[in-house]
C-alpha cells in the first residue's frame, strides 16, 4: 500500500467532511429561516406547495445531462493525476460543447412546446388561484435557470475531481442564502406576481454562486485547461459517454424516487400537503444530510483509490461507513418523541401538528437515503455498476405504483414516503453483499 497516499487521502476527505459540516451547520440554520419567510411572502400555502413542486419537477432535467458531468467527474481525476493537462483539457472542453449542443436541442423544443401543457392540471392548482399564462410563465423561467445550470454545473463536476467537494457545499449555502435575502426582505405582492419574481429569484440565486466558481478555477488551479472549442475531441467525448450512460441511467431511476415525492404528493392528495410533508421533511433532512454532505469526497476518494489498487483502505472505510449509518439511523429515530417541540419553537404561529407515525416513517425513509448514499459512493467510485443497475431499476418500477397504492390505503400523502422504503430495501440489504464480495476480488 502506498502509505503517503493514503494518508493524504485521508486529509482531503477529513478537511472536505469537516468543512461540510460547517457549511452544513450554516446550511441548516438558513434553512430554518428561510421556511417561515416562504410562508410569510406567497401567504398561501397552495401556492407556497405549488412552488416547491415546480422546482421538484424541473430539477428532474438536470438528471438529463446525458451523464456528462459524472462522467466528467470520473476521468478528469487520471488526467490530472498524469499531469497531462492537453489530455484534461480535451475532456473538459469535449464536455462543455456537448453540453452546450444539448442545451440549444432542449430549449428550442421546450420553448415550442411548454405553452400547449395543461400545467394547472400537472400541478394540480386552480386557474382561479394561479392563470395559466402566468403558470407558463413561471415554468419558462425557471427552466430558463435549469438550462444555465445545465452547463455552469459542471464547474461542480470538475470540484469534485480536484477534490474539492467542499466548494461545491459552500455554492449551494451561498445559492440558499440569497433566496433567504429575497424571500425575507421582499414585500409580498399578489399570489401571481410573487410566483414570477420568485422564479426570477431561483435563476439568479442559483447560477450566480457557479458563474463566480467557474471565473476562478478557470484562473487559477485549471488556468492551463480552459475550455475551448478548438479542443474538442470525439473520442473524449464517446469515453465520458460511454461511463456517463450508466450514471445517467442511474440518475434517472434514483430521481423516480427521490424527485418525485412533491409531484405525487401534490397530483394524488393536494398542493398544500406538499407544505405538511416540506416541514417534517426539512427538519429530519437537516440531520440526515450532515452525514450525506460527509460522504460527498468519498466518490472522487475511492475513484482514486481504485486506480492506486488501495482495496484494504477501501474496505476499511467502506465498514465504518456503514456503521456511521447505522448511528445515523438511530440519531434519526432519537428526533421523533421531540419533533413537535421543535416544530413550534420553528414555525411558531404557522406549526403544525405532529403525526407520530408519520415522523417516524420519514425518520426510516432518511435513513434509507442515507445508506443508500454510502453504498452508491463506494460502488460509482469503483465502477461497480450491475447490482445497482437492476435493483434501482426494480425500485423506479415498483415506486410510483406502490405510491399510489399506499396513499389509497392509507389516505394521506404518508403513502408516498411508504412507497420510497419498500422500493429501495431490496438495493440497500444486497449492495453491501455484493459490493463487499466485489472488493474482496480485486485483492487477488
Amino acid at each position: 500500500m502506498n502509505f503517503k497516499g493514503t494518508l493524504n487521502r485521508n486529509k482531503d476527505i477529513v478537511q472536505n467532511v469537516v468543512f461540510a459540516f460547517i457549511v452544513r451547520g450554516l446550511s441548516m440554520i438558513v434553512s430554518l429561516f428561510t421556511m417561515p419567510a416562504y410562508i410569510r411572502y406567497f401567504q398561501n400555502q397552495t401556492v407556497l406547495g405549488l412552488w416547491f413542486t415546480i422546482l421538484s419537477v424541473l430539477n428532474w432535467v438536470l438528471m438529463f445531462d446525458l451523464g456528462l458531468g459524472n462522467g466528467l467527474r470520473n476521468k478528469l481525476p487520471h488526467a490530472l493525476a498524469e499531469n497531462d493537462y492537453d489530455k484534461a483539457k480535451k475532456y473538459i472542453s469535449s464536455t462543455y460543447l456537448s453540453v452546450i449542443v444539448l442545451i440549444a436541442v432542449l430549449s428550442a423544443l421546450s420553448m415550442l412546446v411548454f405553452r400547449f401543457i395543461p400545467w394547472n392540471t400537472i400541478f394540480n392548482i386552480d386557474y382561479s388561484l394561479i392563470s395559466h399564462e402566468v403558470l407558463v410563465q413561471s415554468v419558462k423561467i425557471v427552466f430558463i435557470g435549469i438550462m444555465l445550470q445545465f452547463l455552469l454545473k459542471l464547474i461542480a463536476s470538475i470540484l469534485y475531481a480536484l477534490q474539492r467537494s467542499s466548494i461545491v457545499n459552500f455554492l449551494s449555502l451561498l445559492s440558499s442564502i440569497l433566496i433567504y435575502i429575497f424571500v425575507r426582505m421582499a414585500p409580498s405582492s399578489g399570489l401571481e406576481q410573487n410566483l414570477v419574481r420568485m422564479s426570477w429569484v431561483n435563476v439568479f440565486a442559483v447560477n450566480i454562486p457557479l458563474i463566480a466558481a467557474t471565473v476562478i478555477i478557470f484562473s487559477t488551479k485549471l488556468k492551463n485547461c480552459r475550455p475551448s472549442f478548438k479542443m474538442y475531441s470525439k473520442k473524449y467525448a464517446r469515453e465520458i459517454l460511454k461511463i456517463g450512460g450508466v450514471l445517467l441511467w442511474l440518475q434517472i431511476v434514483f430521481m423516480v424516487i427521490s424527485s418525485t415525492n412533491e409531484f405525487l404528493i401534490s397530483h394524488l392528495t393536494s398542493p398544500d400537503s406538499v407544505v405538511e410533508y416540506q416541514i417534517y421533511f426539512k427538519i429530519f433532512n437537516a440531520f440526515s444530510s450532515i452525514f450525506s454532505l460527509a460522504l460527498v469526497p468519498i466518490w472522487s476518494a475511492v475513484t482514486k483509490a481504485h486506480a492506486e489498487k488501495s482495496y484494504s483502505w477501501i474496505m476499511k472505510l467502506y465498514n465504518l461507513l456503514l456503521i456511521m449509518a447505522a448511528l445515523a439511523f438511530m440519531v434519526e429515530l432519537a428526533i421523533v418523541p421531540f419533533l413537535q417541540w421543535l416544530v413550534n419553537i420553528w414555525l411558531q404561529g404557522s406549526s403544525i401538528t405532529v403525526k407520530m407515525p408519520y415522523a417516524i416513517a420519514i425518520a426510516i425513509s432518511n435513513s434509507i437515503f442515507v445508506l443508500h448514499n454510502v453504498n452508491t459512493s463506494l460502488g460509482n467510485g469503483m465502477s461497480y455498476f450491475k447490482t445497482q443497475i437492476i435493483w434501482m431499476s426494480f425500485a423506479a418500477l415498483v415506486d410510483i405504483p406502490l405510491a399510489y397504492l399506499f396513499v389509497n390505503l392509507t389516505g394521506s400523502w404518508i403513502g408516498v414516503i411508504i412507497a420510497n422504503i419498500i422500493a429501495l430495501l431490496p438495493y440497500e440489504i444486497l449492495e453491501p453483499i455484493y459490493l463487499k464480495r466485489f472488493i474482496k476480488r480485486q485483492f487477488n
